[in-house]
């Protein structure tokens, strides 16, 4: 996994997540037109590279296994990026489009999108079908809004967010949720990681487990998202501690064991 890959200009040049989205173009239809795009708080390349590289290392096995012929994988996380703006990228190849922040159906061009409560929280709304629309509406007291949902000019849509950003505005989002919760209408809370590491259903998917430490403790650690029906996954590691591997890097490095305590007495390591 590299930035730019093992080829073309820019297979040298150097790269972080953010680099990646804004050259792939995702980041010109991500965020507000008032304010421009925002960097994502997720690691959309890098992140989606590790897991486009695990399928590419099977999918490797898998002909090695039918060919005798092995294959180097060449995983870039520009070209991640890339294909996970496949929808956007569709719209401006097929339709000469060029997708604008707030701009289309899933960027905020719609009702599609996130409402702030009474208590300066978020509730997220992506009721997009007409059933879900309809509940929704419905369940907020406006089932006049129902018929606008379907009107797809930027203007009526935007004058309909606005319609629903007053109303969810009147309530904070406990009583938003005691109606929600009752509702399948893709409606959610906007939950901070502390919340969403304690939901019933984090912890039914057991997402958040405890690791075994050392000293006989344990660490919380986001689980494995990919479930077997016949295996479970084993989990025993949690990270170094700061200065664990220390002595056998100076060891690598041709220090003796004496020279390597003198050192530490010294307080070169920190």
């Amino acid at each position: 996994i590299t930035a730019y890959g093992q080829d073309g200009p820019y297979r040298d040049r150097a790269a972080h997540d953010l680099n990646s989205l804004a050259l792939s173009g995702m980041l010109a239809h991500t965020g507000r037109k008032a304010t421009g795009p925002l960097p994502l708080g997720v690691q959309v390349a890098d992140m989606g590279s590790s897991f486009l590289a695990v399928t590419g290392i099977l999918a490797a096995v898998i002909q090695r296994l039918q060919t005798g012929i092995g294959q180097f994988v060449d995983i870039s996380m520009f070209d991640t990026a890339l294909a996970w703006n496949a929808l956007a990228a569709s719209q401006m190849l097929v339709g000469g489009e060029e997708p604008e922040r707030e701009g289309w159906l899933l960027n905020g061009g719609s009702y599609y999108d996130c409402y702030r409560t009474s208590d300066d929280r978020y509730l997220s709304v992506g009721g997009l079908e007409a059933k879900f629309w309809s509940g929704f509406c419905q369940a907020i007291g406006r089932p006049d809004l129902i018929p606008q949902g379907f009107n797809t000019a930027p203007g009526a849509q935007q004058a309909l967010k606005q319609a629903i950003a007053e109303t969810i505005s009147t309530r904070p989002l406990a009583e938003w949720m005691a109606i929600f919760e009752q509702l399948d209408v893709c409606v959610e809370p906007v939950l901070s990681v502390g919340e969403a590491a304690t939901h019933p259903q984090t912890q039914a998917r057991q997402m958040i487990v405890n690791v075994p430490k050392p000293d006989g403790g344990t660490q919380r650690q986001t689980g494995a998202p990919i479930k077997f029906s016949a295996s479970q996954p084993v989990y025993q590691h949690i990270g170094a501690t700061q200065g664990e591997h220390t002595a056998v890097i100076m060891q690598e490095l041709g220090y003796s064991e004496d020279e390597i305590a003198k050192l530490r007495q010294s307080g070169l390591f920190g």
